[in-house]
């Protein structure tokens, strides 16, 4: 997976809860500018977790507070290591 691809599918997960993807940009903070509750954050990450096979630790779970973050938490565990860049 490339980081367009990345983003990509980020983005499909985004706009399939109901995100304009106009609004969609890095430094959208998901409450402020996107109008995300702590309950659509939390299925947000939940459906990040199950579609990029991956865990967000309880610690790192509310540190994410933006798109951009976001992205790049994804970015790092699935590139950590370059099993899955293609």
């Amino acid at each position: 997976m490339t980081y367009a691809q990345l983003t990509d599918r980020l983005y499909k997960v985004l706009t399939d809860i109901g995100i304009s993807p106009t609004a969609l940009t890095d430094g959208a903070h998901f409450t402020r500018d996107l109008g995300l509750d702590s309950l659509d954050i939390t299925d947000l990450l939940i459906q990040v977790e199950t579609f990029f096979s991956i865990r967000i630790p309880d610690e790192d779970f509310w540190k994410l507070e933006t798109v951009g973050q976001l992205k790049e938490y994804i970015a790092d565990e699935i590139f950590l290591d370059g099993s899955r860049l293609a």
